[in-house]
């Protein structure tokens, strides 16, 4: 690159954007993109900075059809001239909403998702430094590459490998087990890995929105699953089976009706590291689900795989194509 980088900050709401507000007695969404730049301008910025306000809600409002539309808005401005791009959001959803976007986004510069814990009036509030890092990041180019990143507390972290661990904490962020893909101090960025990334659809296409995730739990879910087997609108379904992939087998005939109506069902598991695994031939196990037609989410947590589904079949993929994208890593 030559000069300095411009980088595009895009507000879409979250702690980040709010302060108290009395009369509420709780915290609002007050401060737009311009309002959050100004807090830096004391401190010399790495990059050229321009501001696009999309949206100031809560991460928990929004829903998948929301996230395409914003990997629409971002690929659009990165014809614009940009090298990077900042999004400040909630933490609630932020490991859905980079993934997703992550899945989207086929150019080598970054997209970094950043936001805070504690509002900008309180004490000891991190949106600030957060938002600094993130703009010394997007306008690094020893990150080109590395796809979508979340911004957290001094580190950079894979939109695969992120997850809150925290409600409260300002380090709520994190890769458990994985680690950051690099560390900044200072005003320098530390690469430590670079994380591998599956196959990026490109286009304008449309994820499907009908998609549900369903945890597996002691005895429980047989009768929400036969709703779900009957409801007329559902396009696909994850499940997050137990261990290496296996439910109850009183599951079994939800599924297979499911799965007779052409709607892919994905076996994924439900522990922190998880992998789907045909160990077991009883009832309920992962081979035994697997024969039936059911999808393997293979090393995808159940977020991961609902969302991973989801563009699937919004580009029209289909059987031994679908398990071949949700299986690439």
């Amino acid at each position: 690159m030559s000069g300095r980088p411009n980088v595009l900050i895009v507000a879409a709401g979250g702690t980040i954007g709010m302060t108290y507000d009395e009369r509420a007695k709780s915290y609002a969404p007050t401060l737009n993109a311009g309002n959050m730049l100004a807090w830096l301008e004391s401190k010399e910025l790495p990059c050229e900075v321009t501001v696009v306000d999309w949206s100031h809600q809560p991460s928990s409002h929004y829903n998948i059809r929301m996230m395409a539309d914003l990997a629409e808005l971002l690929r659009r401005e990165a014809g614009q001239g940009i090298n990077g791009i900042v999004v400040t959001a909630g933490t609630d959803s932020m490991e859905e909403m980079a993934y997703l976007v992550d899945l989207l986004w086929p150019y080598p510069y970054p997209v970094i998702f950043t936001g805070s814990m504690i509002p900008s009036d309180q004490l000891g509030s991190d949106g600030p430094l957060n938002l600094y890092h993130a703009l010394l990041a997007a306008s690094s180019e020893c990150i080109w590459g590395l796809g979508v990143l979340v911004c957290f507390q001094d580190q950079l972290f894979a939109a695969s490998e992120v997850c809150k661990i925290n409600s409260f904490k300002r380090d709520a962020l994190a890769a458990p087990e994985r680690g950051p893909v690099a560390e900044i101090v200072g005003n320098k960025i530390h690469l430590i890995k670079k994380p591998k990334r599956g196959r990026v659809i490109e286009g304008n296409l449309i994820p499907a929105r009908e998609v549900e995730v369903f945890w597996a739990t002691l005895g429980g879910g047989e009768r929400i699953l036969k709703l779900l087997s009957e409801d007329e609108s559902l396009e696909g379904l994850v499940l997050a089976g137990f261990g290496s992939g296996n439910v109850n087998p009183a599951w079994v005939p939800p599924i297979r009706q499911i799965i007779r109506r052409n709607i892919p069902v994905v076996i994924t598991s439900r522990c922190l590291r998880g992998r789907v695994v045909t160990s077991y031939a009883y009832e309920g196990s992962a081979q035994k689900l697997l024969e039936i037609g059911v999808l393997s989410g293979g090393n995808l947590t159940p977020l991961q795989a609902r969302l991973k589904l989801a563009v699937g079949i919004g580009a029209g993929l289909t059987g031994k194509d679908l398990q071949r994208y949700l299986l690439e890593s």
